[in-house]
């Protein structure tokens, strides 16, 4: 790869990366990507043959896919500041790695107790990779093309939940559940040693404006040491708020539906574990990658005639799927299901882009990795690590699909109506993080 390109803010030097070293960073983090979800996504792909197996009951389903998410919402936070910190590229290279050996331990465990701890360590590993790689990105790309980058970057974790239940599925009923995770564990492994080999930009490298009198190398010890100031300042950002509202509700949504989908049409529909394995991969992939990458160009689109244009798409994502999700969870023919539940998925997707690039035009770069990590914290604890264990609690008295169309439409709605009121304060928040650049 070539050196870095230096440009100049005030006559002085600022280093940002070359074309190509952003395109090998977000190749490896999108790949990265791909196995976080593949790895998150193989268990419920999985969980039919696992019941049967090692006799869990509904509740003891939800506790794995929420003892995960917990333990990931709890350890992002923390890695998030550390990420602030420290080298990011060396973070995410060691969370993978981490990740992926508790993957591979998964198809050793022999009862509830030990899947459970396994699933737990899982959700150390994972929690550090999102923060990093977010800031990294933030770094890597201009403000221009954030809502393209991110909304890449997002589709992979639909290819790698599309590859986790595929895969997962026909895995299960050709060789058993345990060798599923074998096959999306150890690759991890590789591409932990591709992410050491990443350039590590320097921070805010594309945020710094002519006539910035800040320099780019500014030091972010003082989060570590002044957290909770730090906090204080994401709280005075209203949008930022905002964002975590949509998050929160969205998550729900996202974890819940995703996680006891393959159960879903194994119960609904009578498939075999494979079948429903694939449906569910195809349906995710399909939906998600259009409306993934669709979203992320209508928001930037939009972004260029109004402030509050990215946050306005993902609220009109979430209002028109909360309808159709609702009706798709009324339909009982598998066909007509899985065409109304593509149609919701597309739109519920717009807004994964545009609203990590909202967090990235509200929040000066030396508090980004922090303000993504504390979303993120409340997103999953509030959100889909709540939602596997909420969901097996109410199909433990009431069949699975009630369970759903009691908390997905609901929540869409709900994240549809916080983005509303985030069209109020995004362009002024913008407008004070650009002064805060220049001062």
């Amino acid at each position: 790869m070539t050196a870095a390109t230096p440009t100049h803010v005030d006559g002085k030097p600022l280093i940002r990366p070359t074309a190509g070293q952003a395109r090998f960073a977000f190749t490896i983090l999108f790949l990265i990507n791909v196995l976080n979800y593949a790895d998150r996504y193989v268990l419920p792909a999985i969980l039919p043959k696992m019941r049967a197996d090692l006799g869990l009951t509904p509740i003891q389903q939800g506790l794995l896919g929420s003892s995960f998410l917990f333990v990931y919402a709890l350890a992002t936070l923390p890695l998030g500041v550390w990420a602030d910190r420290s080298i990011r590229k060396n973070i995410v290279a060691l969370c993978v790695g981490i990740w992926s050996v508790a993957t591979v331990l998964a198809g050793f465990t022999r009862n509830f107790l030990q899947l459970f701890s396994v699933r737990t360590v899982l959700g150390i590993g994972e929690a550090g990779y999102g923060p990093a790689s977010l800031s990294l990105l933030g770094d890597f790309f201009s403000r221009a093309k954030r809502g393209r980058i991110f909304s890449y970057w997002s589709a992979g974790t639909l290819l790698g939940a599309a590859f986790g239940f595929t895969v997962g599925g026909f895995i299960a009923d050709a060789l058993g559940w345990r060798y599923a995770f074998f096959v999306v564990g150890i690759p991890g492994l590789i591409a932990a040693f591709l992410a050491w080999r990443m350039l590590e930009p320097k921070r805010g490298s594309f945020d710094r404006e002519k006539g910035s009198t800040r320099e780019a190398d500014t030091p972010h010890e003082s989060i570590g040491k002044d957290f909770w100031g730090s906090v204080k300042k994401l709280r005075r950002v209203p949008t930022y708020l905002t964002l975590v509202g949509a998050l929160v509700f969205s998550f729900f949504t996202v974890g819940g539906t995703s996680f006891w989908l393959p159960s879903y049409f194994v119960d609904t529909f009578q498939l075999s574990v494979s079948s429903a394995g694939a449906i569910s991969g195809a349906v995710l992939v399909s939906s998600g990658l259009f409306g993934t990458v669709v979203g992320g160009w209508l928001a930037d689109f939009a972004q260029r005639r109004r402030p509050e244009g990215r946050l306005f798409i993902a609220m009109l994502g979430f209002l028109l799927g909360a309808p159709l999700v609702f009706i798709a969870l009324l339909i009982h023919s598998l066909p007509l299901f899985i065409a109304v539940f593509v149609i919701a998925a597309i739109t519920l997707n717009f807004c994964i882009g545009p609203l990590n690039a909202v967090i990235q035009d509200v929040i000066i770069p030396e508090v980004r990795a922090t303000a993504i990590g504390l979303a993120l914290l409340l997103a999953h604890l509030l959100g889909d690590a709540a939602a596997p264990f909420v969901i097996g609690a109410i199909s433990d008295r009431f069949p699975l699909g009630l369970a759903l169309i009691t908390t997905a439409p609901t929540s869409l709605f709900l994240a549809g109506i916080v983005c509303l009121l985030g069209l109020r304060t995004v362009a002024r928040d913008m407008h004070r993080m650009q002064e805060q650049m220049s001062g």
